[in-house]
C-alpha cells in the first residue's frame, strides 16, 4: 500500500481520531451521556498531483462545528456519534470555490475495549469558477479496529464494508 494511501486515509479519520479523544480520556457511568461541541476554523490543502479531479492542487479553510455524543449503555459498551460539517472557501491559481464537507460516524466500542465497529460516511463538495469546476468525493463505509491504535490501526482496514463510494476520496478530500 502507497505511503500516499496512508497518509490521505490518516487525513480522512483523523476527525474521528480528534472527535473521540476526549471519549477515550476515561470511563464514564453506565447510562452516561455526554455531549461535546468543537467550533473552530479548519484550514488544508490538497498538494499538487495528489487529486487527478484537481491535478493543481487546492488550498481552502472554513468554519467547523462538530458535535460528538458518547453514550454508555447498559450493558457497559459505549456508542459515539460525530456529526461534523465544515463550510468555507478554496482557491487555486485558476479561481475560487466553495466547499462544505460532511461527516457523520457511529462508532461501537465493546465494554472493557476490544474490536470496535465503526460506520461512517464521508462527502467532500466543491464548486467555484476555477479549472476543478465541481467535485464532489464520498463514502460509506463499515470496518473494524482494535484499542489502542485507533481506526486505522491497520491497512488495509479490518472488515471494510464499501456500502458505496464517489470519486476517489481517499486523495481527493482534504478535511
Amino acid at each position: 500500500m502507497s505511503t500516499r494511501f496512508r497518509s490521505v486515509l490518516t487525513l480522512v479519520v483523523a476527525t474521528l481520531i480528534v472527535g473521540t479523544s476526549t471519549a477515550w480520556a476515561g470511563p464514564l457511568a453506565k447510562g452516561a451521556n455526554t455531549h461535546v461541541v468543537d467550533d473552530g476554523t479548519v484550514s488544508w490543502t490538497l498538494p499538487a498531483g495528489q487529486c487527478p479531479a484537481a491535478p493543481g492542487g487546492l488550498t481552502g479553510s472554513g468554519e467547523r462545528h462538530r458535535v460528538t455524543i458518547t453514550k454508555v449503555n447498559a450493558d457497559g459498551s459505549t456508542t459515539i456519534i460525530i456529526n461534523d460539517v465544515v463550510r468555507g472557501t478554496a482557491w487555486d491559481a485558476t479561481g475560487t470555490y466553495k466547499f462544505v464537507y460532511e461527516n457523520h460516524s457511529i462508532d461501537q466500542v465493546p465494554a472493557g475495549g476490544g474490536v470496535h465497529q465503526i460506520s461512517m460516511e464521508d462527502n467532500f463538495i466543491l464548486n467555484g469558477n476555477g479549472s476543478v469546476g465541481h467535485l464532489a468525493v464520498g463514502f460509506n463505509w463499515a470496518w473494524t479496529y482494535t484499542d489502542p491504535n485507533g481506526p486505522i490501526d491497520v491497512l488495509p482496514l479490518a472488515n471494510l464494508v464499501e456500502r458505496s463510494t464517489r470519486g476517489e476520496p481517499l486523495l481527493c478530500d482534504p478535511i
